[in-house]
């Protein structure tokens, strides 16, 4: 599913869109994944490593995974992972791409509201733009005028994750964890958290996995819909 909206749209908004409109129960974890949009190879076991910490957080505590959306970086990888658990398991997790509306390719696939829409996931080599990632259940495009421009989700996004944070789940509101890249896999391999906990990973490279903490208007929905993802 998928909703364009102005990029000063108010967070409480929004998050009553996930829950109401597209009916998402309020998560116990969530997972908000940064890193550069530059193309680059993981090791396999890296890879591996990361694909099965991500999932394995995600599916025991119900979380959900907010990412850039788009085809590239460090988000392909997450695809990746999020590939494999479907093709091994009918559990759905919940990953929300937020991306700016200016900068998604075939973007006149995606316009109307509460309609059905194919989308072409294959990128044109000669395009400045990028194309979604498939594999996200959601996503939220920021529009505000510009094409071709990176930027029109940064806030966006930056005050629905604090704006989720300071929901309360059992009495509590989510804080914050900051994770050594030392801890991190003993972290995911023991994620059975109470309380609730709210990470951001942050530039996966060859060497190392980083986490970090961080530190308007009416809704204005502009396009509405589910995607059928379409590779011909």
């Amino acid at each position: 599913m998928y909703v364009r909206v102005s990029f000063d749209t108010k967070p409480d908004l929004l998050l009553h869109l996930m829950t109401k409109e597209w009916q998402l129960e309020l998560p116990k974890l969530l997972i908000s994944v940064h890193g550069g949009l530059q193309n680059f190879e993981l090791q396999p076991k890296l890879k591996q490593v990361f694909g099965k910490g991500l999932i394995k957080a995600a599916m025991t505590t119900g979380a959900w995974i907010f990412t850039g959306g788009v085809n590239t970086g460090v988000i392909r990888h997450v695809g990746d992972a999020l590939k494999d658990h479907a093709s091994k398991s009918r559990g759905k997790i919940c990953t929300i791409g937020i991306a700016p509306w200016g900068i998604v390719e075939n973007q006149e696939d995606l316009i109307g509201r509460d309609v059905v829409r194919p989308y072409q996931t294959m990128s044109n080599p000669m395009s400045k733009l990028t194309v979604l990632n498939s594999m996200h259940s959601h996503f939220i495009l920021a529009d505000n005028g510009t094409t071709g421009k990176y930027g029109a989700e940064v806030k966006l996004r930056r005050q629905l994750e604090k704006h989720i944070s300071l929901q309360k789940i059992n009495t509590r509101c989510l804080p914050f964890f900051s994770l050594d890249s030392r801890l991190f896999y003993s972290f995911w391999g023991s994620c059975q958290l109470d309380p609730i906990a709210y990470i951001y990973i942050r530039n996966i490279s060859l060497s190392s996995l980083d986490a970090l903490t961080c530190s308007a208007s009416s809704l204005k929905i502009i396009t509405t819909g589910r995607l059928n993802h379409s590779r011909s």
